[in-house]
């Protein structure tokens, strides 16, 4: 990860090196593509003609591929969209070419320029400072040691030759005993060094803080191991709480890694925070576990969800090979009749109707019949059915059996005249 800088008056961040901040690379001016760093971390940059050119000239190749390609398969219709695209494509390549003026072409060299003598430069002083002081630079962090020799700070000897000379009759400085409040002319927070939108936790910055004391003092690069990784978008909320990313576009996708910082501090530097980090690797393996958790349930609906599937498919694919009743042997019973059948019943022939008679719906006698005849059927399995022939029979032996029994201890009465119907229901007295 790469020690990125950005000063508070710009949304130009780049990562600390010789290079930025410096007069190539000032902070209010849009930066060329191919300056350091810029391409990889700049949110804007400027793009010269030739870049503009080989990035169309691509385009172009495409097209024409795409093109041979439609004309193999006779696509008429695609081809004149890819027509129209080459013409928009060409007439690009002309604008870019028409911005080719001498005034960018001086502008790009001047660039160029600067930055070759800003390499120069650097690689002499390095050479110098570890030439004169050599027992002095191999105890500093190299780093530490570039970004102090551009001129951000004193410089890193000036405490140790500088003379001690003070006039005696100057009256004595106090010297303040509150630290001075920290800098928010410059934010600083580090980066993946390939650019990608990955950030330190803030609980790791806090380490850093407190082993090298001030954001300057932070080192360059520095290479981590991960232990997690955690996704974020940036809102309001994020950017109040991490004013380093203010920049940042709005609805931009972040992440934030927890690692493990004692190949950077030691392990001495770890020793305040053990019950932070603890803290943090509890909290983390409690979500792993709810997370876990959240999966598994998700798999059982999902497996519920397809087995209660499969058996609706299996009941519907039994019914469609399931063989259908045959109903011809109920004549011209329709099916819709059937259905408010009971069970029971359905195997037994169904009663006729009887005719009303003087009994109501019907006669004494036959509700007679019909008890004896459930009787005799039950023994012999006889059809149930009465004929006109077997009514009149009953009726008569009823009849004769109120005849016999009617004149024992009462006055016997006058024979009457029974005529039968011909309806074979019940019996009418005249």
């Amino acid at each position: 990860m790469r020690l990125i800088q950005r000063p508070q008056i710009t949304t130009l961040a780049l990562p600390r090196s010789h290079s930025w901040p410096s007069d190539l690379l000032p902070p209010h001016q849009t930066p060329f593509h191919f300056l350091p760093d810029v391409y990889n971390f700049a949110k804007f940059m400027l793009a010269t003609p030739a870049y503009l050119i080989s990035d169309l000239t691509r385009d172009l190749d495409d097209l024409a591929s795409e093109r041979r390609t439609l004309e193999t398969i006779s696509d008429s219709l695609s081809i004149m969209f890819v027509d129209a695209a080459l013409i928009k494509v060409r007439e690009q390549i002309e604008k870019a070419s028409a911005l080719e003026t001498p005034i960018l072409k001086d502008e790009m060299e001047r660039a160029h320029r600067d930055q070759q003598e800003i390499s120069n430069r650097f690689a002499h002083r390095q050479e110098a400072l570890v030439k004169d002081h050599p027992a002095a630079t191999s105890e500093i962090p190299h780093e530490l040691l570039a970004f102090r020799s551009e001129g951000n700070s004193t410089p890193l000897l000036s405490a140790t030759t500088a003379p001690r000379s003070q006039s005696r009759n100057q009256p004595r400085q106090r010297r303040n005993l509150n630290p001075p409040p920290p800098s928010t002319s410059t934010y600083y927070y580090y980066q993946a060094a390939s650019g990608i939108p990955l950030f330190l936790h803030p609980l790791d910055i806090r380490i850093l803080l407190a082993h090298f004391h001030n954001y300057p003092s932070f080192p360059d690069v520095i290479t981590v191991r991960v232990e997690s990784v955690s996704e974020g978008t940036v809102n309001d909320d994020l950017r109040k709480r991490c004013k380093y990313l203010a920049h940042m576009p709005e609805g931009a996708d972040v992440v934030f890694i927890e690692t493990d910082l004692e190949g950077v501090v030691g392990a001495e530097g770890l020793k305040n925070f053990e019950a932070a980090l603890k803290m943090r690797t509890a909290r983390r393996k409690d979500k792993d576990r709810k997370e876990e958790k959240a999966r598994v349930k998700a798999q059982e609906r999902e497996k519920e969800r397809l087995n209660a599937n499969t058996s609706q498919w299996a009941n519907s694919t039994r019914l469609e090979h399931q063989p259908k009743e045959d109903f011809s042997a109920l004549g011209d019973v329709p099916p819709s009749s059937l259905s408010d059948v009971p069970a029971s019943a359905s195997t037994t022939p169904a009663l006729a109707p009887v005719a009303s008679g003087a009994w109501g719906a019907r006669s004494f006698a036959s509700a007679l019949h019909s008890s004896s005849s459930r009787g005799v059927a039950a023994s012999s399995q006889r059809s149930p059915h009465l004929t006109q022939e077997d009514e009149w029979d009953l009726d008569v032996a009823w009849h004769e059996l109120e005849q016999r029994t009617g004149g024992s201890g009462r006055r016997k009465r006058a024979n009457k005249l029974v005529v039968l119907g011909s309806g074979g229901g019940g019996a009418r007295r005249r």
